[in-house]
C-alpha cells in the first residue's frame, strides 16, 4: 500500500474554484435501475463535490506517480502532524475515495512481490 500510486479517474471532471478548491463532478449512472428510480423520485443529472484545502491537497497528489509512502511524508511536514497521524488519516481519506471509485491506485509489478507492513509499520508475517 505504501509504494502505491493513487491516480484520479480519469472519468471524471474536476476543476479548481476560486477558493482554490478541487470541484470534482460526478454523472448519474445510466442504469436501468437508475433510470426506474429517476421516473420515480427527482435524481440529478450531476453533482458536485468540494474538497476541502487537505482533500484538494490529497486529491492534487493523486497523479499516479506520488507513492503514499511520499504523500504521507508531505501532509506531516506541511500540516505539522507526526508520520503517525498523518498515516492514519490519510489511509482512511484514500480508503474513501477508492469506495467511491474517485481514485485508483497503481502498484509497480516489482513491488507486488515484496514483504508488506501494516499500516502500523510493523512487517507482515515477522
Amino acid at each position: 500500500m505504501f509504494n502505491s500510486k493513487p491516480t484520479r479517474n480519469s472519468a471524471l471532471e474536476w476543476e479548481m474554484n476560486d477558493d482554490d478548491e478541487a470541484c470534482i463532478t460526478l454523472r448519474r449512472a445510466d442504469t436501468t435501475r437508475v433510470k426506474i428510480i429517476s421516473k420515480i423520485f427527482w435524481v440529478p443529472d450531476k453533482r458536485t463535490m468540494v474538497l476541502d484545502q487537505i482533500g484538494t491537497q490529497v486529491w492534487e497528489m493523486c497523479d499516479g506517480k506520488t507513492t503514499v509512502e511520499a504523500m504521507i511524508k508531505r501532509l506531516s511536514t506541511d500540516h505539522k502532524l507526526n508520520n503517525k497521524e498523518a498515516e492514519i488519516s490519510l489511509l482512511a481519506y484514500l480508503k474513501q475515495l477508492g469506495q467511491k471509485n474517485l481514485v485508483g491506485f497503481v502498484v509497480d509489478k516489482k513491488d507486488l512481490g515484496k514483504k508488506r507492513r501494516k499500516a502500523s509499520g510493523k512487517a507482515w508475517g515477522s
